[in-house]
């Protein structure tokens, strides 16, 4: 059983204190629709990869996950955890997020992904199961009478 000690404050009761807090803001929303319902599906990752989470990804020549690359892999899905395999295991297999609408500054795009409209098109014509679509938040404004 624990033994729990509370502090004893009585000898500084009544003196001025002043705290300060750190806030770090959670990162921005990655959901930003409701329809098609997100979903997903384990599938296989290329060896020797390293992936940051939510990194947009695509298939290799052999079918197996790789990062995306703007104009040679098209974009299928991305995953929402870090994905590392080394060059001598089998592959592994990971959840891949493959339907569903999100927020675009939320992921994590590779360099071929440079403008706004190359990441909102990523997944454009993906072949089925894929069904992502890509939308930003909208900001409120505040209309005066």
């Amino acid at each position: 059983m624990a033994t729990i000690t509370p502090p004893n404050y009585a000898d500084t009761v009544g003196i001025p204190y002043q705290s300060s807090d750190t806030i770090v803001l959670p990162p921005e929303g990655l959901l930003a629709g409701d329809y098609p319902p997100q979903s997903g599906e384990d599938m296989m990752v290329a060896a020797s990869q390293n992936i940051a989470a939510r990194t947009p990804l695509g298939l290799d020549g052999s079918g197996n996950i790789v990062p995306a690359v703007q104009g040679t892999t098209q974009a299928i899905g991305f995953c929402l955890i870090a994905i590392v395999t080394d060059a001598s295991s089998t592959l592994k297999a990971y959840p891949i997020r493959r339907t569903g609408v999100y927020n675009p500054n939320a992921l994590n795009w590779p360099a071929s992904y440079d403008t706004d409209e190359k990441k909102l098109e990523a997944f454009r014509g993906a072949n089925s199961p894929t069904q992502i679509i890509m939308r930003r938040p909208k900001t409120g404004t505040v209309v005066l009478p």
